[in-house]
């Protein structure tokens, strides 16, 4: 199932966000302008995981979320009825905001360690731009994933798409193999001045999909966002969705292999 946004993000949806996002601060002044620039960038995007959420996942469920900080949408999903727990890698660079908002968020570093939670926990996992920050072994932290979904449970995962136009332009034009992320050296930086790293690499639907469906996952929907840029790339992005610069997978945890757990 292949779907263009099939939705416009209501205004309501951005508002809760704007609101969230006024009330955060860093607790490292250093990452203010960090903070503020992704706020900006970032706020339809956040409205829009909100809304596929509420599409796919029963008011109320327990939900995990991956890399937490900022803690705009565990918020956003707290204010809405959702039973919200969070892991990150540093949850410490937002410690007042998470205390102040009432967010339950642990760190994790998610590459090393399985998340401190039970087997089947819970109904839905957010992995929200994360997948192409991976850098160790993506196949144990995906299978973690998995382990603590419940039977029925929702994996919903969104990352850039290297096939957009905008990827197959950096690649023809710039000799760059990404779509939306910049210099190798300022994304391995990033451990250093934001503490986690930038983007490995970035990656196709299909190499999602064949990914997820070997570690234990059925895809049953991808969706094209983002672009929307101003003349002919615009217009592009609008006719064929799967030139968009980013997807959201929304995939079910199928039943273990024989003699596997979970």
């Amino acid at each position: 199932m292949r779907e263009a946004e099939p939705w416009t993000v209501p205004e309501e949806s951005l508002r809760l966000v704007d609101e969230i996002a006024a009330r955060i601060r860093p607790d490292d002044c250093s990452l203010e302008a960090w903070f503020s620039a992704y706020a900006r960038r970032h706020r339809a995007r956040l409205a829009a995981d909100l809304r596929l959420v509420e599409r796919h996942v029963a008011p109320g469920a327990r939900v995990l979320e991956y890399g937490a900080v900022p803690p705009v949408l565990t918020a956003a999903l707290a204010r809405r009825g959702y039973r919200v727990s969070a892991v990150d890698l540093r949850p410490e660079r937002f410690a007042t905001a998470i205390r102040d908002l009432g967010l339950d968020v642990v760190r994790c570093d998610v590459e090393r360690e399985r998340v401190p939670f039970e087997d089947a926990a819970f109904d839905a996992v957010l992995f929200n731009e994360i997948f192409e920050h991976l850098r160790i072994d993506p196949i144990a932290t995906l299978r973690d994933v998995r382990r603590v979904l419940a039977p029925a449970g929702r994996l919903l995962l969104s990352t850039p798409n290297l096939r957009s136009l905008r990827g197959l332009r950096q690649l023809v034009v710039h000799n760059r193999g990404h779509a939306v992320s910049g210099d190798v050296y300022d994304q391995y930086e990033k451990l250093e001045t934001l503490g986690h790293m930038g983007h490995v690499r970035e990656y196709t639907t299909r190499e999602v999909e064949e990914f997820l469906s070997r570690v234990g996952f059925r895809v049953e929907a991808i969706v094209f966002r983002g672009g929307h840029g101003r003349g002919l790339v615009g217009l592009a992005e609008r006719l064929l969705p799967s030139l968009r610069p980013f997807f959201s997978v929304v995939a079910a945890k199928a039943p273990a292999p024989a003699g596997e757990r979970g």
